[in-house]
């Protein structure tokens, strides 16, 4: 990105592939759900099963798919998609946190997972 001689910042996004996710929803509820892909690389050595869990925001609905990622080399890359659903309708604004984890026998990989009704001007 900071190479490149061709930025456009015209549609800014913020599903880069950060291994953290933040997702804005307007309070009037205009948008009911985000979603986003991510590509994982195995560091590990020959296969590796990558099981995922949720730990989802409260008072949103956190989905991954796939569910399982089975690498069966080291630098093999795999895509998935976290799904965040919310109420069409928030009153207050708010703020709620959660995650998403990927074990592989004894490690865990957790992403940090962000979501707001709050708006920022910038």
């Amino acid at each position: 990105m900071t190479r490149s001689s061709n930025n456009d910042c015209s549609k800014p996004s913020l599903d880069h592939n950060y291994p953290s996710f933040i997702a804005f929803f307007n309070s009037n509820g205009s948008r009911a759900a985000q979603e986003f892909q991510r590509t994982m690389t195995n560091v590990g050595d020959g296969q590796t099963i990558y099981v995922a869990s949720i730990t989802p925001a409260k008072g949103y609905h956190v989905s991954v798919n796939p569910k399982k990622l089975v690498f069966e080399a080291k630098n093999e890359k795999q895509s998935y998609k976290l799904r965040i659903e919310g109420p069409r309708k928030k009153k207050e604004k708010n703020m709620a946190h959660g995650y998403l984890a990927w074990t592989v026998m004894k490690h865990v990989v957790r992403s940090p997972i962000v979501v707001t009704t709050l708006t920022f001007d910038f």
